[in-house]
């Protein structure tokens, strides 16, 4: 019997670390599960801020007073802010990176938003997810397609059997 020895090392040479440049400085990023899933979490907390405005327009126009929807946007958005910080700080590995970078680009949110998108999609890219996204969209399309071919075929012979008859 002899032994097989494989170096699954050299086979992979998977390489999770990136230089990500943002907001003027270099920052060296691991994009790891726990990366993503701060990430994915901080995504999923400003998608609930927005559909939190959304859902309360009512209680807005209803019974609150300008100065205390004022209050209340202000608030949220500081909340938000503040994890989104949290959040960068920890992807990025220094503390007050979310901030220098939000201060950097004129403190407009939307920049800090982008960043956690590209974060996400470049951590996606480097694992094989989007591959796989992108192949399950392609075979769903494909799906569709030849659906939608294989009823219009049945339906031209139905109505051929039908012209046939008359």
């Amino acid at each position: 019997m002899s032994a097989i020895n494989m170096d699954l090392d050299k086979r992979f040479k998977f390489n999770f670390k990136r230089g990500v440049i943002i907001g003027g400085k270099t920052y060296h990023v691991t994009f790891n599960d726990e990366m993503d899933r701060a990430l994915r979490n901080l995504q999923l907390e400003i998608s609930d801020f927005y559909n939190k405005q959304v859902k309360s327009s009512k209680k807005f126009e209803n019974e609150m007073t300008v100065d205390q929807r004022k209050d209340y946007l202000e608030k949220q958005q500081k909340a938000l802010l503040s994890d989104v910080f949290d959040a960068l700080d920890g992807v990025l590995g220094v503390k007050g990176a979310g901030k220098d970078i939000y201060n950097y680009y004129d403190q407009q949110s939307y920049a800090l938003f982008k960043t956690i998108q590209v974060l996400r999609e470049t951590k996606e890219k480097l694992d094989g997810t989007n591959e796989a996204r992108q192949r399950e969209k392609h075979e769903a399309r494909t799906a569709q397609y030849t659906g939608k071919k294989k009823r219009v075929n049945e339906h031209a012979i139905a109505n051929k059997k039908r012209e046939s008859k008359k």
